[in-house]
């Protein structure tokens, strides 16, 4: 959207940190988190490349496996550039035992980026647009997210 081109280009124009932002619609209304997947993917990408230039890829990767375990698998379904940042071992069995198999998945990517903001050399922003038009499955997470920064 017009706003978020907007907001973006200011972000860049005052280099504070990194700027991400995705779009919902009725067409992807269908697709649960994909547009929240799509941002929180190019969130690995960014993240990767900025640890990378930190020196702390082995610290974040180990702090990512030691957070997500064998469940990591199950994120990068969602999150393909997280294989940027940790190894994927795709043989460990990607079975949750929370009965729940949403809120796992809610709370794995609540941890992923709790973890990636705290490597952040600077602030994240994270627009998102028409939010109307997002499924339950996104609305959820972005609830989740919101309370767990709250509490941190």
């Amino acid at each position: 959207s017009r706003l978020a081109r907007i907001i973006g280009e200011l972000n860049h124009a005052q280099n504070s940190g990194t700027f991400l932002g995705g779009k919902f619609d009725q067409i992807q209304y269908s697709q649960p988190l994909s547009v929240i997947a799509t941002v929180f993917d190019d969130m690995c990408r960014f993240i990767a490349a900025d640890v990378r230039s930190q020196g702390a890829n082995e610290i974040v990767a180990l702090c990512l496996e030691k957070a997500l375990g064998s469940q990591a698998i199950l994120l990068s379904k969602f999150l393909p550039s997280l294989s940027n940042l940790v190894t994927l071992d795709s043989t460990q069995s990607t079975l949750s035992y929370c009965t729940d198999s949403a809120e796992s998945v809610r709370f794995l990517f609540c941890k992923t980026v709790e973890i990636l903001s705290s490597y952040s050399s600077g602030p994240i922003t994270i627009f998102l647009d028409d939010v109307q038009w997002a499924d339950p499955s996104s609305l959820l997470l972005i609830t989740s997210l919101l309370e767990r920064s709250k509490e941190n």
